[in-house]
């Protein structure tokens, strides 16, 4: 499985190329809003999530996302995922509810696409 880990950049082409082992016009990710550090690829968020936490991540500060391609950049962030799921964290849904961590996950994000 091709799962990439980026604490500096990687660009749209290599993005692309990772997205085409499962997904092709979208990939998965995960970012943790703490390290700044985001990882991309795999079939579920789950895979990714796991390459974080076994790098030292905690659950707490991760964060699961789409990026769609065919999106303009401003709106190609999809911030659903099922490891959003978080009653603790008073995120009850898939889908990430507090705006300031939206705009945590958003910037690194668009920070790491080159």
């Amino acid at each position: 499985m091709n799962i990439q880990i980026v604490r500096n950049t990687i660009t749209i082409d290599e993005l692309k190329e990772i997205a085409k082992e499962f997904y092709l016009t979208m990939i998965k990710g995960v970012v943790d809003i703490e390290k700044k550090v985001v990882v991309f690829g795999g079939e579920y968020h789950m895979d990714a999530n796991v390459v974080l936490l076994q790098d030292g991540s905690e659950q707490k500060n991760v964060w699961g996302f789409n990026v769609y391609f065919d999106k303009p950049r401003d709106s190609w962030i999809e911030y659903t995922s099922l490891i959003n799921i978080r009653p603790q964290q008073e995120n009850y849904d898939m889908e990430v509810s507090d705006e300031a961590v939206r705009a945590q996950m958003k910037e690194i994000i668009n920070s790491k696409i080159v």
